[in-house]
C-alpha cells in the first residue's frame, strides 16, 4: 500500500470570532526514498548524524519530512560525488543553514580533498611497481618453505616507514 503525501491541518481557535488554519505539507519517509532514490536506512542515518534535521512526527511516531528534504538529499550525493566525507558535508550544510555562504569552504575542503587524492595516487603508482617487480622475479624453482623462509615474493621485499597523513 503506498501512501501519498500526508496533509495535516491544525487549527486554532484564537477568539470566538476567527479561526485560523495551517496547511503543511510533509511526506512520509518511504515517499522521500522513492523520490530520492536513497535507501530509508540511508535517510536515518543521515538523521543520526546531523545532515537531516529532525523530522516532525505524527502521532504513531512515523517521520513526516518537508518537501525540500529531496533537494537535501540529492546535494549529499552530489558532495559525496565529488570525493567529500560526511563530516565536510555536515560543515557545508551547517554554514548553509545559519545563512553563510559555503562556496570558500567548499573550495578550501575540495582543495585539501584534492591533495590528498594527489599523495594517494603517488602511493598506489609506488605499490604497483613494487608488485610489478615482486611478480616479474617469482620464486626460485623448486622451494619449499622451511625454518623463516615462507615465500621469497615477500621476503625480498623492504619494508617502508609508512608516511603519516
Amino acid at each position: 500500500m503506498t501512501r501519498g503525501p500526508p496533509t495535516l491541518f491544525l487549527t486554532l481557535q484564537l477568539t470566538g470570532w476567527f479561526i485560523l488554519e495551517a496547511k503543511m505539507n510533509t511526506t512520509f519517509i518511504g515517499a522521500i526514498a522513492k523520490q530520492a532514490d536513497v535507501p530509508i536506512k540511508t535517510i536515518r542515518y543521515y538523521e543520526e548524524v546531523g545532515l537531516l534535521p529532525r523530522p516532525q512526527r505524527t502521532t504513531s511516531r512515523y517521520r513526516l519530512y518537508p518537501p525540500d528534504t529531496v533537494d537535501r538529499l540529492a546535494f549529499i550525493r552530489k558532495a559525496q560525488a565529488l570525493g567529500l566525507r560526511l563530516d565536510d558535508i555536515r560543515e557545508i550544510l551547517d554554514l548553509a543553514d545559519r545563512g553563510r555562504c559555503p562556496c570558500g569552504h567548499v573550495q578550501q575542503v575540495l582543495k585539501t580533498r584534492l591533495a590528498e587524492l594527489k599523495r594517494k595516487i603517488a602511493d598506489l603508482r609506488a605499490l604497483e611497481r613494487r608488485i610489478q617487480q615482486a611478480t616479474g622475479r617469482g620464486c626460485p624453482p623448486n622451494f619449499r618453505p622451511r625454518g623463516k623462509a615462507i615465500c621469497p615474493t615477500i621476503e625480498r621485499q623492504r619494508v617502508h616507514p609508512r608516511r603519516s597523513p
